[in-house]
């Protein structure tokens, strides 16, 4: 093969590249060679790029910097760095750039790899899309989900919004939408109310609706605006059964005014007896607001189960994507071993072909670096197949971590509990402190784990927003004969003294408004004494916080008769 022949082949490999390939002179920083793709982007013919300057490609700040370097004799590489290049017709793209510094014949080189990068960021707003969708369905928590795009067609709904309200299976295996707006409409009291509500894809305010159903049931529906920006897309309903909520209120409101009523007559009738009458009053209403402090910590326990069932969705969606790209990464690691098996063949007999072809394949390979291809290609590969672990292990614990139908009593260990837990809330955890793990190898107890998941949960996010700007967290456990003990300690700002003895009371905060609703240490309690254990707490204002909770290996027949779910 001639020398001529050599070299339009290389030009035919440069030219099929998917990248964008130029190489600049640095002592004038023009364009020596551009391949048919650098042509097809950019618009220039080959010609007209030999006679140009890189600078009149690339002009954004960083790239005139660096080319200024190169003109004072600087050279580096640069990896996957985002750039704007200047095309012919006057327009400008993305692209996503690497540069690499060679040495050919006693002088420099420069050698720029460039991809388009304008369908990637179509791609990004397509993401943006999608979650801005999921993270307005979390914010719109209840039983059941429906979600209604611009063109007032279904876009969205979870099974439990098809359940709750006995949706015709023909309608869903159809997808026939108008039907099923049309069914939820005709089983409502309230028929205008609900389809005009349904039609209001545009309204930009939050409604809370109460909806009740021909078969006696009674719906809360509370629906807001889904936003791109500052346009509305469409319209997220969430519902929530509060049947039982209602004719317990009813109860109660009977309760109490047949209760008032037998306090008035008795006073009328018996005024010496005033004082007695006076104190039982004053132990029914502390019974009623005991009764309504639990009815918030049962929502606000419905609301997190209802996260649960959203996270362990979202996880389940995850799971199939990083199946098969973990399934093509193996196959990508067996096709390379094999490749370079057949490459080891190659080089094996380079030593029987003519003195000119072997020193041509020496410098082929040591302008492509052949030994440092071949050892990065492994490494590389081994890092995708170990973050593609570590995306399965995130998933598993979200799915761990909300475990949905979880309400009955396990064998568990409270050390796995922990670092789901902390995989969960990492995300709030890593911006504010160093979590520091000292585990102790504590057996497995009796427990429900998704409940002291719910109660490590609320410790650690609590650290967290105790520490202003950086700090530690240690979590640390231990046991001792039949006890075992988990304790989460932090460097924040502490709890005043006068605090400490209110702290598990529902609805106390020291929070601003908005950001707690004082009930996460109540709740948490509540699972702790349940269990059959007990929560100690000591703090010191300036230096921080430690929480120890203290469990029983197992649990009590009569606890776990009783059902710690409720």
């Amino acid at each position: 093969m001639s020398t001529e022949q050599r070299i339009q082949l290389r030009q035919l490999m440069l030219d099929h590249s998917p990248h964008m390939m130029l190489l600049v002179d640095p002592s004038d920083l023009r364009i020596i060679v551009a391949n048919k793709v650098a042509e097809q982007v950019l618009g220039y013919t080959a010609a007209q790029l030999t006679e140009m300057l890189v600078t009149d490609i690339e002009s954004s700040l960083q790239d005139v910097f660096y080319w200024e370097d190169v003109r004072g004799g600087h050279f580096q590489d640069i990896d996957a760095q985002e750039g704007e290049y200047q095309r012919a017709d006057g327009t400008q793209i993305m692209v996503m750039k690497s540069l690499r510094v060679l040495r050919h014949e006693d002088r420099w080189l420069i050698l720029i790899l460039a991809r388009d990068a304008r369908q990637e960021r179509k791609v990004e707003d397509v993401l943006e899309q999608t979650l801005s969708q999921l993270r307005t369905t979390l914010e719109a928590t209840g039983n059941g989900i429906l979600v209604i795009d611009w063109h007032n067609k279904i876009a969205s709904m979870n099974r439990q919004f098809s359940e709750m309200w006995h949706i015709p299976d023909a309608f869903l295996r159809n997808g026939n939408d108008a039907a099923i707006l049309e069914f939820l409409t005709e089983n409502v009291v309230e028929l205008e109310v609900c389809r005009e509500r349904l039609q209001q894809v545009s309204d930009p305010h939050e409604a809370l609706d109460l909806l009740h159903l021909r078969d006696g049931r009674v719906f809360e529906c509370r629906s807001r605006p889904q936003f791109l920006g500052e346009r509305i897309i469409g319209r997220v309903f969430g519902f929530l059964d509060i049947t039982e909520r209602e004719h317990t209120e009813h109860a109660l409101r009977e309760s109490r005014d047949q209760l008032e009523n037998r306090v008035h007559e008795r006073t009328l009738a018996l005024q010496m007896a005033n004082i007695t009458l006076e104190s039982e009053k004053a132990r029914q209403s502390e019974l009623i607001r005991r009764l309504g402090e639990a009815q918030n910590q049962l929502l606000q326990s419905e609301k997190m189960a209802s996260i649960g069932v959203l996270a362990a969705g979202v996880a389940h969606e995850i799971n199939n994507p990083v199946g098969f790209v973990n399934s093509n990464l193996s196959s990508l690691q067996r096709y390379m071993q094999s490749l370079m098996r057949l490459l080891d063949a190659y080089e094996a007999r380079e030593m029987h072909l003519p003195d000119q072809d072997r020193g041509e394949l020496n410098a082929l390979r040591k302008e492509i670096d052949a030994d440092y291809l071949r050892e990065d290609l492994g490494s590389l590969l081994t890092e995708s197949m170990d973050g593609l672990d570590r995306i399965k292990r995130i998933v598993q614990d979200m799915k761990d971590f909300s475990h949905v139908g979880g309400g009955d009593v396990l064998v568990a260990n409270v050390e796995t509990g922990l670092d789901s837990t902390l995989n969960v809330v990492w995300n709030e955890l890593k911006y504010k402190a160093e979590v520091i793990k000292e585990y102790g190898g504590v057996p497995d107890i009796e427990c429900i784990p998704s409940q002291l998941n719910q109660v490590f949960m609320n410790l650690l996010v609590n650290a967290a927003h105790a520490i202003e700007s950086r700090g530690r967290i240690t979590v640390r456990t231990s046991y001792e004969n039949e006890m075992v003990t988990v304790l989460v300690s932090d460097t924040g700002s502490g709890i005043a003294a006068e605090n400490l003895g209110r702290i598990f009371e529902p609805f106390f905060t020291t929070k601003p408004v908005g950001k707690g609703t004082g009930l996460g240490l109540s709740l948490s309690y509540s699972i702790v004494q349940k269990h059959g254990g007990r929560i100690e707490v000591d703090s010191e204002i300036g230096k921080g916080t430690t929480f120890r909770v203290i469990l029983p290996r197992q649990m009590s027949p009569a606890i776990a008769e009783n059902d710690v779910v409720n």
